[in-house]
């Protein structure tokens, strides 16, 4: 279980999802060597043993990134386990990369979004919820 984010790079910036037409195709992220070495730019201590799967785990939680088998790559999914603080990292990387983060929890874009954590924090309640429920039983 996973907070999700996927990174996309569009023909313009969309404010919001819903004004993404229909017929828009997404651009390349880059080669897969230039999308690993954003990433890492970002989260340093990101493990490339499987070049297609960057594991990302320190203190501040971590980030699962599914670069997909594509190259160059076309979109780019987060699976996050953090706290609040690991978002500005994931703004700064769309920064870096030119790109933008749709949060798959509320299906808003993460840097237009006025509390880029708030589906975190959510996610994260829900996940406490499971666990608590996991431990009554």
């Amino acid at each position: 279980m996973s907070w999700d984010v996927s990174l996309y790079k569009f023909s313009q910036r969309y404010q919001a999802v819903a004004e993404i037409p229909d017929d828009e195709q997404p651009s390349d992220l880059g080669s897969l060597r230039e999308v690993q070495a954003a990433i890492t730019s970002v989260f340093p201590e990101t493990d490339w043993t499987d070049p297609r799967w960057g594991i990302f785990d320190s203190a501040i939680g971590s980030i699962e990134f599914n670069v997909g088998k594509d190259d160059p790559v076309k979109s780019l999914g987060l699976h996050v386990r953090a706290g609040d603080g690991i978002v500005d990292g994931i703004l700064l990387l769309c920064e870096h990369m030119d790109c933008q983060a749709i949060d798959l929890g509320d299906g808003s874009f993460l840097e237009q979004s006025d509390e880029p954590t708030r589906s975190l924090q959510k996610w994260r309640a829900y996940r406490g919820q499971i666990l608590e429920q996991g431990k009554a039983s």
